[in-house]
């Protein structure tokens, strides 16, 4: 697996497995000893991919300081993910799709499935400084995390001119907007006082 994200970061999204093969040394047929068809190798790569991002944000799911703050980081982190590894969200995305009812869900769904579930979890048990009942907290989450999948894939295909610390700006922002419309604007103050040093 580590040979094969090798391969796609280097090769693009358009990476053959026969250069996946090479990589890992083996041949291709030599690969298939291993997965079950190229189905099963994707959904591998998928896996250690979404591994690896929730490696990354790790930090996050410890939370400290102000809620605006924590969610600044988590999307600066998720961000910095996606550009850093930009070949392989591609390939996810291009090649990891459902072919039918058995097959696993695609790596992009995999990826909002997992973040989604943290934060949902985060926002339920009161980790951002309030307890948000899960019938609000579960929409919240999936659809803040959509709408920064979305964004984020659209900017790496056109980025505009845009740079990934103002894209951050600029989500933290829509997201905030979200969460106060959501919530409420007497909650949000409540929760922009959670983390301020006081003394």
């Amino acid at each position: 697996m580590d040979a094969a994200v090798v391969a796609i970061e280097e090769h693009g999204p358009d990476v053959t497995t026969e250069q996946i093969a090479g990589q890992a040394g083996v041949s291709r047929p030599g690969l298939y000893r291993h997965f079950d068809g190229k189905d099963d190798l994707q959904a591998a790569i998928a896996a250690r991919s979404v591994e690896r991002l929730v490696t990354e944000l790790e930090p996050v799911w410890r939370p400290s300081g102000r809620p605006r703050e924590m969610l600044e980081r988590a999307i600066a982190a998720h961000l910095r993910w996606l550009a850093e590894h930009a070949n392989v969200y591609l390939y996810l995305k291009r090649n990891s799709l459902p072919t039918g009812g058995d097959s696993v869900e695609s790596a992009s769904t995999n990826v909002r499935s997992v973040v989604s579930a943290h934060v949902t979890q985060m926002l339920v048990d009161g980790s951002l400084g309030a307890e948000i009942p899960p019938a609000t907290a579960h929409p919240l989450a999936w659809g803040l995390i959509g709408m920064v999948d979305a964004a984020a894939a659209h900017w790496l295909d056109e980025p505009h001119g845009f740079t990934v610390e103002q894209l951050g700006a600029q989500l933290t922002e829509a997201c905030w907007a979200v969460i106060g419309v959501t919530i409420g604007s007497r909650a949000v103050e409540a929760l922009d006082t959670v983390g301020v040093d006081t003394a």
